[in-house]
């Protein structure tokens, strides 16, 4: 690998200790969005070694915050380690509309609040099916955090690796409740959508105040018990102009969304499940015939 390979590489995955500012951090992350679009590569290879982005030689002195030592690193989980580094360094971050990483196709959807957000963006390396890569920023007393999908693994659904596409905001019991809507896009012809719970937890530990985003929240109650998330898998093409990505539309008044019912083979029915939440729990209230012109679903792409 040339020194001038070498140099374009990790130049995308360095953490400037001088990118302070607003334009500053804006800059540093649309260039490595705008370098892995150019590039195109599925991994990085570092060899285990530290590399100085500015020379694209290897370094002694690993105390460099220009260095990054790394095995073979998947470029979007470098892209992710950077927009986690910066949303939670920089509580300002958590305001700033960054209209240009939005060119980048970075979908940012910010609750109603202002106090969380939602950063998800395409992978590039997947050769079958469409996966997303998130970071979750919130307020935490007078900090700023940010975090992955704190537990992926046990989602009963696809939410870790879905498109988030809008944040609702439910405030009950002295509490508030983020329902973030996704679409997972596995093959050309199957979709699941689905809604998921965040909320901003608290706890004194030691008398001092610990924030964390809290995502195993069960709100949702069905015949199987509570849930934290609910979504349903269909056939686009067994569902016809019903399976047209409309996606699950909470009502903010009512307090209320619908799933559409399912069949077998894959195939959406023109009825629904109602969802109400009940003053604890969302709970089935009725079927209704699903709508002519379902509610397109809310993008939240701008504050």
């Amino acid at each position: 690998m040339s020194q001038f390979k070498l140099l374009f590489i990790f130049s995308l995955i360095s953490f400037s200790a001088f990118a302070q500012d607003e334009k500053a951090i804006e800059k540093d992350l649309v260039n490595c969005f705008k370098k892995r679009a150019a590039y195109n590569d599925s991994i990085i290879m570092g060899s285990n070694i530290a590399i100085n982005p500015t020379t694209g030689r290897a370094l002694k002195d690993t105390t460099d915050p220009l260095v990054y030592v790394t095995p073979i690193v998947p470029v979007d989980t470098v892209l992710a380690n950077k927009v986690l580094y910066y949303t939670s360094k920089f509580p300002v971050t958590l305001t700033m509309d960054f209209q240009l990483l939005r060119t980048q196709d970075v979908n940012i959807i910010i609750s109603d609040d202002s106090l969380f957000r939602i950063y998800v963006w395409e992978e590039q390396h997947n050769m079958v099916g469409r996966f997303y890569r998130s970071v979750f920023q919130y307020k935490a007393g007078d900090k700023v955090k940010s975090c992955l999908l704190p537990h992926p693994d046990t989602a009963i659904t696809g939410a870790s690796q879905a498109f988030y596409d809008a944040i609702y905001t439910l405030t009950a019991n002295n509490k508030t409740y983020y329902l973030a809507t996704y679409i997972n896009k596995y093959t050309p012809t199957n979709r699941e959508e689905g809604i998921k719970i965040f909320t901003i937890d608290s706890a004194r530990v030691r008398g001092k105040a610990k924030y964390w985003l809290n995502d195993t929240v069960h709100l949702f109650k069905t015949k199987t018990g509570l849930h934290n998330e609910l979504s349903y898998k269909y056939d686009v093409i067994a569902s016809g102009d019903a399976g047209s990505d409309n996606g699950i539309a909470y009502d903010t008044i009512a307090n209320e969304f619908q799933i559409p019912i399912v069949t077998e083979t894959g195939k959406m029915t023109e009825m629904t499940i109602t969802y109400k939440f009940k003053g604890q729990y969302f709970e089935r209230v009725v079927d209704k015939p699903k709508p002519v012109n379902p509610p397109i679903r809310k993008k939240k792409t701008t504050k």
